[in-house]
Protein backbone atom coordinates (compact mmCIF):
# COMPACT_ATOMS: atom_id res chain seq x y z
CA UNK A 1 0.00 0.00 0.00
CA UNK A 2 2.96 2.25 0.58
CA UNK A 3 3.70 2.09 -3.17
CA UNK A 4 0.10 3.09 -3.85
CA UNK A 5 0.69 6.26 -1.88
CA UNK A 6 3.91 7.20 -3.68
CA UNK A 7 2.08 8.47 -6.80
CA UNK A 8 1.02 11.53 -4.83
CA UNK A 9 4.62 12.42 -4.03
CA UNK A 10 5.79 11.91 -7.60
CA UNK A 11 2.81 13.79 -8.96
CA UNK A 12 3.84 16.84 -6.97
CA UNK A 13 7.14 17.12 -8.79
CA UNK A 14 5.66 16.27 -12.14
CA UNK A 15 2.85 18.75 -11.90
CA UNK A 16 5.32 21.55 -11.38
CA UNK A 17 7.51 20.28 -14.20
CA UNK A 18 4.52 20.27 -16.51
CA UNK A 19 3.36 23.73 -15.62
CA UNK A 20 6.82 25.25 -15.84
CA UNK A 21 8.31 22.89 -18.39
CA UNK A 22 8.53 25.47 -21.19
CA UNK A 23 7.35 29.11 -21.07
CA UNK A 24 8.32 32.47 -22.90
CA UNK A 25 8.17 36.25 -22.64
CA UNK A 26 7.05 39.34 -24.47
CA UNK A 27 7.03 42.68 -22.79
CA UNK A 28 4.53 44.32 -25.08
CA UNK A 29 1.52 42.95 -23.21
CA UNK A 30 1.82 41.39 -19.80
CA UNK A 31 -0.57 38.45 -19.49
CA UNK A 32 -0.47 35.13 -17.69
CA UNK A 33 0.13 33.38 -21.01
CA UNK A 34 2.98 35.70 -22.04
CA UNK A 35 4.66 35.31 -18.66
CA UNK A 36 4.50 31.54 -18.83
CA UNK A 37 5.69 31.56 -22.42
CA UNK A 38 8.83 33.44 -21.38
CA UNK A 39 9.36 31.12 -18.41
CA UNK A 40 9.21 28.18 -20.81
CA UNK A 41 11.86 29.69 -23.04
CA UNK A 42 14.11 30.47 -20.07
CA UNK A 43 13.68 26.98 -18.65
CA UNK A 44 14.97 25.55 -21.93
CA UNK A 45 18.39 26.93 -20.95
CA UNK A 46 18.30 25.81 -17.30
CA UNK A 47 20.57 22.87 -16.48
CA UNK A 48 19.52 22.22 -12.88
CA UNK A 49 16.82 23.12 -10.37
CA UNK A 50 16.56 22.75 -6.60
CA UNK A 51 13.77 23.48 -4.16
CA UNK A 52 11.48 21.98 -1.55
CA UNK A 53 7.98 20.60 -1.26
CA UNK A 54 5.28 20.30 1.41
CA UNK A 55 2.27 18.06 0.90
CA UNK A 56 -0.74 16.93 2.94
CA UNK A 57 -3.37 14.44 1.83
CA UNK A 58 -6.40 12.85 3.47
CA UNK A 59 -7.57 9.74 1.62
CA UNK A 60 -8.94 6.25 1.82
CA UNK A 61 -7.36 3.41 -0.13
CA UNK A 62 -9.35 0.21 -0.70
CA UNK A 63 -8.38 -3.02 -2.39
CA UNK A 64 -10.16 -6.38 -2.54
CA UNK A 65 -12.78 -5.15 -0.09
CA UNK A 66 -10.20 -4.01 2.47
CA UNK A 67 -9.40 -0.37 3.05
CA UNK A 68 -7.54 2.10 5.20
CA UNK A 69 -8.04 5.78 5.97
CA UNK A 70 -4.80 7.73 5.86
CA UNK A 71 -3.77 11.27 6.66
CA UNK A 72 -0.33 11.81 5.25
CA UNK A 73 2.11 14.70 5.24
CA UNK A 74 5.44 15.10 3.59
CA UNK A 75 8.24 17.66 3.64
CA UNK A 76 11.20 17.14 1.35
CA UNK A 77 14.02 18.77 -0.56
CA UNK A 78 14.15 18.34 -4.34
CA UNK A 79 16.86 18.67 -6.93
CA UNK A 80 16.97 17.90 -10.65
CA UNK A 81 19.49 17.98 -13.47
CA UNK A 82 18.39 18.14 -17.11
CA UNK A 83 21.40 16.49 -18.81
CA UNK A 84 21.39 13.73 -17.76
CA UNK A 85 17.80 13.70 -16.51
CA UNK A 86 18.05 12.85 -12.79
CA UNK A 87 15.55 13.76 -10.05
CA UNK A 88 16.51 13.40 -6.38
CA UNK A 89 14.02 13.74 -3.53
CA UNK A 90 14.76 13.38 0.21
CA UNK A 91 12.59 14.16 3.19
CA UNK A 92 10.23 12.85 5.83
CA UNK A 93 6.88 11.14 5.42
CA UNK A 94 4.36 11.36 8.28
CA UNK A 95 1.37 9.04 8.59
CA UNK A 96 -1.60 9.47 10.90
CA UNK A 97 -1.29 5.89 12.18
CA UNK A 98 0.13 6.34 15.69
CA UNK A 99 2.06 9.37 14.53
CA UNK A 100 4.38 7.23 12.41
CA UNK A 101 7.19 9.17 10.79
CA UNK A 102 9.75 7.80 8.37
CA UNK A 103 12.53 9.06 6.12
CA UNK A 104 12.02 8.70 2.38
CA UNK A 105 14.44 9.21 -0.48
CA UNK A 106 14.31 8.53 -4.21
CA UNK A 107 16.35 8.92 -7.38
CA UNK A 108 14.79 8.78 -10.84
CA UNK A 109 16.99 8.59 -13.92
CA UNK A 110 16.31 8.09 -17.62
CA UNK A 111 18.66 5.61 -19.30
CA UNK A 112 18.00 5.06 -22.99
CA UNK A 113 14.42 3.88 -23.40
CA UNK A 114 14.08 3.07 -19.68
CA UNK A 115 13.20 5.16 -16.66
CA UNK A 116 14.63 3.76 -13.44
CA UNK A 117 13.54 4.77 -9.94
CA UNK A 118 15.41 3.89 -6.74
CA UNK A 119 13.34 4.41 -3.58
CA UNK A 120 14.54 4.17 0.03
CA UNK A 121 12.04 3.63 2.85
CA UNK A 122 12.61 1.96 6.23
CA UNK A 123 16.36 1.87 5.50
CA UNK A 124 15.90 -0.38 2.46
CA UNK A 125 16.34 0.50 -1.22
CA UNK A 126 13.98 -0.73 -3.92
CA UNK A 127 14.42 -0.46 -7.66
CA UNK A 128 11.72 -0.14 -10.32
CA UNK A 129 12.07 0.13 -14.07
CA UNK A 130 9.61 1.16 -16.77
CA UNK A 131 9.64 2.14 -20.42
CA UNK A 132 10.28 5.85 -20.89
CA UNK A 133 7.59 7.65 -22.84
CA UNK A 134 8.63 9.62 -25.91
CA UNK A 135 6.80 12.75 -24.71
CA UNK A 136 7.84 12.33 -21.10
CA UNK A 137 9.61 15.69 -20.92
CA UNK A 138 6.33 17.43 -21.69
CA UNK A 139 4.47 15.31 -19.16
CA UNK A 140 1.24 15.26 -21.13
CA UNK A 141 1.34 18.91 -22.23
CA UNK A 142 -0.56 20.01 -19.14
CA UNK A 143 0.60 23.60 -19.63
CA UNK A 144 -1.05 23.82 -23.04
CA UNK A 145 -4.32 22.64 -21.55
CA UNK A 146 -3.92 25.12 -18.67
CA UNK A 147 -3.40 28.10 -20.92
CA UNK A 148 -6.09 27.20 -23.44
CA UNK A 149 -8.77 25.59 -21.28
CA UNK A 150 -8.38 26.86 -17.75
CA UNK A 151 -8.24 30.65 -18.37
CA UNK A 152 -5.24 31.59 -16.28
CA UNK A 153 -5.79 34.74 -14.25
CA UNK A 154 -2.90 37.14 -13.57
CA UNK A 155 -3.14 38.84 -10.19
CA UNK A 156 -2.86 42.63 -10.49
CA UNK A 157 -0.46 43.03 -7.59
CA UNK A 158 2.83 41.20 -7.32
CA UNK A 159 3.94 39.47 -4.13
CA UNK A 160 7.30 38.84 -2.51
CA UNK A 161 9.08 35.58 -1.72
CA UNK A 162 11.90 36.49 0.62
CA UNK A 163 13.25 39.64 -1.07
CA UNK A 164 12.22 38.73 -4.63
CA UNK A 165 9.15 40.06 -6.41
CA UNK A 166 6.89 37.47 -8.06
CA UNK A 167 3.96 37.42 -10.45
CA UNK A 168 0.95 35.42 -9.23
CA UNK A 169 -1.40 33.45 -11.50
CA UNK A 170 -4.35 31.22 -10.68
CA UNK A 171 -6.26 28.59 -12.60
CA UNK A 172 -8.73 25.75 -12.23
CA UNK A 173 -7.46 22.40 -13.61
CA UNK A 174 -10.01 19.93 -14.89
CA UNK A 175 -9.82 16.21 -14.34
CA UNK A 176 -8.94 15.71 -17.99
CA UNK A 177 -5.89 17.94 -17.54
CA UNK A 178 -4.87 16.03 -14.42
CA UNK A 179 -5.19 12.78 -16.35
CA UNK A 180 -2.70 14.04 -18.92
CA UNK A 181 0.28 13.84 -16.58
CA UNK A 182 -0.58 10.56 -14.83
CA UNK A 183 1.43 8.55 -17.38
CA UNK A 184 4.58 10.20 -16.07
CA UNK A 185 3.46 9.71 -12.48
CA UNK A 186 3.28 5.97 -13.18
CA UNK A 187 6.83 6.03 -14.50
CA UNK A 188 8.12 7.43 -11.19
CA UNK A 189 5.84 5.55 -8.79
CA UNK A 190 6.08 1.80 -9.21
CA UNK A 191 2.70 0.06 -9.61
CA UNK A 192 0.80 3.35 -9.37
CA UNK A 193 -1.68 2.09 -11.93
CA UNK A 194 -3.80 4.15 -14.30
CA UNK A 195 -5.97 6.57 -12.38
CA UNK A 196 -9.06 8.12 -13.92
CA UNK A 197 -9.25 11.63 -12.48
CA UNK A 198 -11.90 12.88 -14.90
CA UNK A 199 -14.21 14.02 -12.10
CA UNK A 200 -11.53 15.87 -10.11
CA UNK A 201 -10.91 19.62 -10.16
CA UNK A 202 -7.91 21.36 -8.63
CA UNK A 203 -7.18 25.01 -7.82
CA UNK A 204 -3.64 25.96 -8.88
CA UNK A 205 -1.59 29.02 -7.98
CA UNK A 206 1.59 29.73 -9.94
CA UNK A 207 4.27 32.22 -8.93
CA UNK A 208 7.07 33.43 -11.22
CA UNK A 209 10.16 35.43 -10.27
CA UNK A 210 9.65 38.82 -11.94
CA UNK A 211 13.30 39.63 -12.66
CA UNK A 212 14.49 36.18 -13.72
CA UNK A 213 11.23 35.06 -15.35
CA UNK A 214 11.74 31.61 -13.82
CA UNK A 215 9.31 29.52 -11.74
CA UNK A 216 9.09 30.43 -8.05
CA UNK A 217 6.36 28.14 -6.72
CA UNK A 218 3.28 26.13 -7.54
CA UNK A 219 0.50 25.23 -5.11
CA UNK A 220 -2.38 22.84 -5.69
CA UNK A 221 -5.59 22.40 -3.69
CA UNK A 222 -8.00 19.49 -4.22
CA UNK A 223 -11.04 18.90 -2.02
CA UNK A 224 -13.83 16.33 -2.08
CA UNK A 225 -12.41 14.61 -5.13
CA UNK A 226 -14.54 11.51 -4.64
CA UNK A 227 -13.37 8.06 -5.62
CA UNK A 228 -11.01 7.16 -8.44
CA UNK A 229 -10.20 3.59 -9.44
CA UNK A 230 -6.90 2.28 -10.74
CA UNK A 231 -6.60 -0.28 -13.49
CA UNK A 232 -5.69 -2.99 -10.95
CA UNK A 233 -8.91 -2.43 -8.99
CA UNK A 234 -7.46 -0.31 -6.19
CA UNK A 235 -9.82 2.51 -5.20
CA UNK A 236 -8.57 5.82 -3.86
CA UNK A 237 -11.01 8.22 -2.26
CA UNK A 238 -9.33 11.60 -1.92
CA UNK A 239 -10.95 13.76 0.75
CA UNK A 240 -8.43 16.59 0.40
CA UNK A 241 -4.97 17.25 -0.98
CA UNK A 242 -2.76 20.31 -0.69
CA UNK A 243 0.69 20.73 -2.12
CA UNK A 244 3.24 23.52 -2.35
CA UNK A 245 6.43 23.26 -4.37
CA UNK A 246 9.05 26.00 -4.15
CA UNK A 247 11.90 26.62 -6.59
CA UNK A 248 14.87 28.16 -4.81
CA UNK A 249 17.96 27.86 -7.03
CA UNK A 250 18.80 27.33 -10.69
CA UNK A 251 22.03 26.08 -12.30
CA UNK A 252 23.86 25.47 -9.01
CA UNK A 253 24.07 21.65 -9.24
CA UNK A 254 26.80 20.13 -11.38
CA UNK A 255 25.60 16.53 -11.08
CA UNK A 256 23.50 14.18 -8.96
CA UNK A 257 25.20 10.93 -8.01
CA UNK A 258 23.08 7.88 -7.19
CA UNK A 259 24.59 6.06 -4.17
CA UNK A 260 26.08 2.61 -4.65
CA UNK A 261 23.67 1.01 -2.17
CA UNK A 262 20.77 2.17 -4.35
CA UNK A 263 22.42 0.96 -7.55
CA UNK A 264 22.91 -2.44 -5.92
CA UNK A 265 19.21 -2.80 -5.07
CA UNK A 266 18.34 -4.95 -8.09
CA UNK A 267 17.00 -7.62 -5.75
CA UNK A 268 14.09 -5.29 -5.04
CA UNK A 269 13.35 -4.55 -8.70
CA UNK A 270 9.75 -5.67 -8.49
CA UNK A 271 7.35 -6.34 -5.65
CA UNK A 272 6.82 -9.89 -6.82
CA UNK A 273 10.53 -10.61 -6.38
CA UNK A 274 10.21 -10.15 -2.66
CA UNK A 275 11.08 -7.88 0.21
CA UNK A 276 14.74 -6.75 0.34
CA UNK A 277 16.92 -9.14 2.32
CA UNK A 278 14.12 -11.57 3.10
CA UNK A 279 12.18 -14.41 1.52
CA UNK A 280 10.03 -13.43 -1.46
CA UNK A 281 6.27 -12.96 -1.23
CA UNK A 282 4.79 -14.51 -4.35
CA UNK A 283 1.88 -12.71 -5.97
CA UNK A 284 -0.01 -15.96 -6.46
CA UNK A 285 -0.23 -16.50 -2.70
CA UNK A 286 -3.37 -15.35 -0.87
CA UNK A 287 -3.21 -11.75 0.41
CA UNK A 288 0.21 -11.21 -1.18
CA UNK A 289 -0.55 -7.59 -2.10
CA UNK A 290 -1.96 -6.83 1.35
CA UNK A 291 1.17 -8.33 2.92
CA UNK A 292 3.34 -6.02 0.85
CA UNK A 293 1.13 -3.08 1.75
CA UNK A 294 1.31 -3.79 5.48
CA UNK A 295 5.05 -4.39 5.18
CA UNK A 296 5.44 -0.93 3.70
CA UNK A 297 3.95 0.97 6.64
CA UNK A 298 5.89 -0.90 9.36
CA UNK A 299 8.50 1.25 11.05
CA UNK A 300 10.41 2.05 14.20
CA UNK A 301 8.21 3.45 16.96
CA UNK A 302 9.10 7.14 17.31
CA UNK A 303 8.75 7.12 21.11
CA UNK A 304 10.92 4.02 21.65
CA UNK A 305 14.43 2.90 20.76
CA UNK A 306 13.83 -0.86 20.45
CA UNK A 307 10.14 -1.17 19.56
CA UNK A 308 8.51 -1.07 16.15
CA UNK A 309 4.98 -0.16 15.06
CA UNK A 310 3.24 -2.64 12.76
CA UNK A 311 -0.23 -3.08 11.32
CA UNK A 312 -2.65 -5.92 10.63
CA UNK A 313 -6.27 -6.51 9.63
CA UNK A 314 -8.34 -7.48 12.66
CA UNK A 315 -10.61 -9.88 10.71
CA UNK A 316 -13.62 -8.67 12.72
CA UNK A 317 -14.81 -5.60 10.86
CA UNK A 318 -14.43 -4.83 7.17
CA UNK A 319 -11.68 -2.32 6.34
CA UNK A 320 -10.36 -2.22 9.93
CA UNK A 321 -6.60 -2.15 10.39
CA UNK A 322 -5.05 -2.40 13.86
CA UNK A 323 -1.67 -1.20 15.04
CA UNK A 324 0.59 -2.49 17.77
CA UNK A 325 4.05 -2.47 19.34
CA UNK A 326 6.46 -5.36 18.79
CA UNK A 327 10.25 -5.70 19.10
CA UNK A 328 11.81 -3.71 16.26
CA UNK A 329 13.45 -5.64 13.41
CA UNK A 330 15.51 -3.94 10.70
CA UNK A 331 14.69 -6.79 8.31
CA UNK A 332 11.09 -7.14 9.39
CA UNK A 333 8.78 -9.37 7.33
CA UNK A 334 5.00 -9.25 7.66
CA UNK A 335 4.12 -12.91 8.23
CA UNK A 336 0.37 -12.73 7.59
CA UNK A 337 -2.38 -10.12 7.29
CA UNK A 338 -4.40 -11.15 10.37
CA UNK A 339 -1.70 -10.80 13.02
CA UNK A 340 1.54 -8.97 13.76
CA UNK A 341 4.74 -10.62 14.99
CA UNK A 342 8.08 -9.07 15.91
CA UNK A 343 11.14 -10.93 17.21
CA UNK A 344 14.40 -9.51 18.52
CA UNK A 345 16.82 -9.73 21.49
CA UNK A 346 15.28 -13.00 22.70
CA UNK A 347 11.72 -11.63 22.83
CA UNK A 348 8.83 -12.45 20.50
CA UNK A 349 5.46 -10.69 20.52
CA UNK A 350 2.52 -11.76 18.37
CA UNK A 351 -0.62 -9.58 18.29
CA UNK A 352 -4.12 -10.43 17.10
CA UNK A 353 -7.72 -9.40 17.77
CA UNK A 354 -10.64 -11.47 19.09
CA UNK A 355 -14.24 -11.01 20.15
CA UNK A 356 -14.96 -11.78 23.81
CA UNK A 357 -17.17 -10.63 26.66
CA UNK A 358 -14.34 -10.43 29.20
CA UNK A 359 -10.59 -10.67 29.58
CA UNK A 360 -11.02 -14.13 31.13
CA UNK A 361 -12.91 -15.35 28.06
CA UNK A 362 -10.40 -13.78 25.68
CA UNK A 363 -7.47 -15.36 27.55
CA UNK A 364 -9.17 -18.77 27.65
CA UNK A 365 -9.70 -18.72 23.90
CA UNK A 366 -6.16 -17.45 23.34
CA UNK A 367 -4.68 -20.23 25.51
CA UNK A 368 -6.66 -22.85 23.58
CA UNK A 369 -5.48 -21.49 20.22
CA UNK A 370 -1.89 -21.05 21.42
CA UNK A 371 -1.78 -24.62 22.77
CA UNK A 372 -3.14 -25.99 19.48
CA UNK A 373 -0.46 -24.17 17.48
CA UNK A 374 2.26 -25.53 19.77
CA UNK A 375 0.89 -29.04 19.31
CA UNK A 376 0.98 -28.59 15.54
CA UNK A 377 4.75 -28.16 15.95
CA UNK A 378 5.05 -31.18 18.24
CA UNK A 379 5.36 -29.06 21.38
CA UNK A 380 3.21 -28.78 24.49
CA UNK A 381 2.66 -26.53 27.49
CA UNK A 382 4.56 -27.75 30.58
CA UNK A 383 2.77 -25.56 33.08
CA UNK A 384 0.33 -22.65 33.08
CA UNK A 385 -1.35 -20.51 35.71
CA UNK A 386 -4.93 -19.33 36.02
CA UNK A 387 -5.84 -16.00 34.43
CA UNK A 388 -5.07 -12.88 36.45
CA UNK A 389 -7.39 -9.98 35.62
CA UNK A 390 -8.29 -6.55 36.92
CA UNK A 391 -11.42 -5.94 38.98
CA UNK A 392 -13.56 -5.24 35.90
CA UNK A 393 -12.19 -8.26 34.01
CA UNK A 394 -11.11 -6.02 31.13
CA UNK A 395 -7.34 -6.63 31.27
CA UNK A 396 -5.54 -9.84 32.19
CA UNK A 397 -2.72 -12.28 31.59
CA UNK A 398 -1.76 -15.95 31.88
CA UNK A 399 1.87 -17.02 32.47
CA UNK A 400 2.98 -20.40 31.07
CA UNK A 401 6.09 -22.38 30.16
CA UNK A 402 6.87 -24.76 27.28
CA UNK A 403 9.97 -26.47 25.86
CA UNK A 404 11.05 -25.40 22.38
CA UNK A 405 12.62 -27.66 19.71
CA UNK A 406 16.05 -27.32 21.36
CA UNK A 407 14.68 -28.32 24.76
CA UNK A 408 14.96 -24.82 26.26
CA UNK A 409 12.27 -23.49 28.55
CA UNK A 410 10.35 -20.61 27.00
CA UNK A 411 8.48 -18.41 29.44
CA UNK A 412 5.34 -16.96 27.86
CA UNK A 413 2.82 -14.33 28.89
CA UNK A 414 -0.59 -14.42 27.23
CA UNK A 415 -2.08 -10.95 27.54
CA UNK A 416 -5.49 -9.42 26.66
CA UNK A 417 -6.98 -5.98 27.05
CA UNK A 418 -10.30 -4.47 26.05
CA UNK A 419 -10.75 -2.29 22.96
CA UNK A 420 -13.49 -0.33 21.18
CA UNK A 421 -16.97 -0.80 22.65
CA UNK A 422 -15.99 -3.63 25.00
CA UNK A 423 -16.64 -6.62 22.77
CA UNK A 424 -13.17 -6.73 21.20
CA UNK A 425 -9.86 -7.64 22.83
CA UNK A 426 -6.30 -7.19 21.71
CA UNK A 427 -4.47 -10.46 22.39
CA UNK A 428 -0.70 -10.71 22.77
CA UNK A 429 1.55 -13.75 22.96
CA UNK A 430 4.86 -12.69 24.52
CA UNK A 431 7.61 -15.32 24.45
CA UNK A 432 10.93 -14.89 26.28
CA UNK A 433 13.93 -17.06 25.34
CA UNK A 434 16.69 -16.27 27.82
CA UNK A 435 19.24 -18.00 25.57
CA UNK A 436 18.63 -15.19 23.07
CA UNK A 437 18.92 -12.32 25.54
CA UNK A 438 21.68 -9.79 24.78
CA UNK A 439 22.90 -6.38 25.92
CA UNK A 440 19.77 -4.72 24.52
CA UNK A 441 17.16 -7.01 26.11
CA UNK A 442 16.97 -5.10 29.38
CA UNK A 443 16.16 -1.85 27.59
CA UNK A 444 13.64 -3.63 25.35
CA UNK A 445 11.87 -5.17 28.37
CA UNK A 446 11.57 -1.72 29.95
CA UNK A 447 9.90 -0.43 26.78
CA UNK A 448 7.52 -3.42 26.69
CA UNK A 449 6.62 -2.71 30.32
CA UNK A 450 5.82 0.87 29.35
CA UNK A 451 3.82 0.00 26.24
CA UNK A 452 1.76 -2.76 27.84
CA UNK A 453 1.67 -1.59 31.49
CA UNK A 454 3.47 -4.74 32.70
CA UNK A 455 6.42 -5.41 35.00
CA UNK A 456 8.45 -7.97 33.06
CA UNK A 457 11.83 -6.41 33.80
CA UNK A 458 11.67 -7.55 37.42
CA UNK A 459 11.14 -11.16 36.28
CA UNK A 460 14.14 -11.43 33.98
CA UNK A 461 16.61 -8.77 35.09
CA UNK A 462 18.56 -9.25 38.32
CA UNK A 463 18.67 -6.18 40.53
Amino acid sequence: MRKKLCWVLAGAMLLSAVIFGGCGSKKEELTAESILKQVNENMDNVQSVSGDMAMNVDMKISESGLGMNLTMGMDCDLEMTMEPEVVHMAGKLNLSLLGLSMDIESYTVTEGDKEITYTKMNNAWEKSEEDAEEDEAGVGDLFEELSSESELTLQKETEKIDDKEVYVMTAEISGESLNSFMGSVESMAEDAGELDLSGVEAAVTLRVYKDEMLPASVSVEISDAGSVTESDGTEMEIHSLSLELNYSEFDTIESIEIPEEALNSASAEKQDEGIPGEAAVQNDEPDAENLVGLQGIYGKAPEYEHMGIGYYFDGLEEDTIRDGYVPYEENFVQRDTGSLTGVNHGVSIRLSMARANSATEALGNLLEDYTRRLEDKGLSVLDSDTPSTDADDTVGLIPLVYLNEEGSQIFTVLYADIRDDGSVYMCAEMEFDENGFDDTTEALLAEIDDAYALNLSNIFIDE
